[in-house]
């Protein structure tokens, strides 16, 4: 872990294009493990505030185009890493290390005209960023101004007949959109589904071995 940590902030070159993605899931695995030992987390961070894009959104590495999922992994890392607080909105005073505001708007300009999300400008909605673009409004507290009842309709013209969800309407399903379509769901808070560990992309059953 160590060993990463120090080639993703410039002591050894690489060629990944995905470094914001690999920290989510070292953060992810020192989470579980309840072990930072292994992870530098103040220059995991400052690695992470470089890939803030102008527009508020997160690239996968400094000076990379801002996308849904790599703004996820980008706010998910920074909340497991304890640098965001819970429910940051219902603070009187908001202080925090990213700019929130420019972040929450980009993300509220992610939600289409059809009610789902799409990963980056002028794309069409796709089912698995109504789960990436989702939860990190969810982490921050701004899920509750999303217009919910569209994001709903879209999801279910994403939902195949025979089981599953598709990445468009129409199109055969995948376990992949399937997946995060549930997941999608549940931050809706869809009857019957469980809560989320959301920066784990898990149910809290799975996440902490507990409801």
């Amino acid at each position: 872990m160590e060993v990463f940590c120090l080639s993703i902030l410039g002591q050894r070159q690489t060629s990944d294009s995905r470094i914001v993605l690999l920290i989510d899931l070292s953060a992810a695995v020192c989470c579980l493990l309840e072990d930072w030992s292994g992870m530098d987390r103040e220059k995991v961070k400052e690695y992470i505030l470089k890939c803030q894009s102008y527009n508020g959104g997160f690239g996968m590495t400094p000076g990379a185009e801002a996308h849904g999922g790599g703004t996820f992994c980008a706010v998910a890392s920074l909340r497991l890493m304890g640098f965001i607080e819970d429910d940051i909105l219902s603070k009187s005073t908001v202080s925090s290390i990213i700019d929130i505001p420019l972040l929450l708007e980009w993300c509220f300009q992610r939600q289409a005209t059809d009610g789902g999300f799409q990963g980056r400008p002028n794309k069409p909605s796709d089912t698995c960023y109504a789960f990436w673009v989702g939860s990190v409004l969810k982490m921050l507290g701004g899920y509750k101004l999303i217009d919910g009842k569209a994001l709903r309709r879209f999801l279910l013209t994403c939902q195949s007949e025979y089981g599953g969800f598709s990445k468009f309407p129409g199109e055969l399903p995948d376990l992949y959109h399937s997946y995060y379509g549930y997941m999608a769901f549940s931050l809706l808070k869809e009857p019957g589904l469980n809560a989320l560990f959301v920066e784990l992309g898990l149910t809290k059953v799975a996440g902490l071995g507990r409801i």
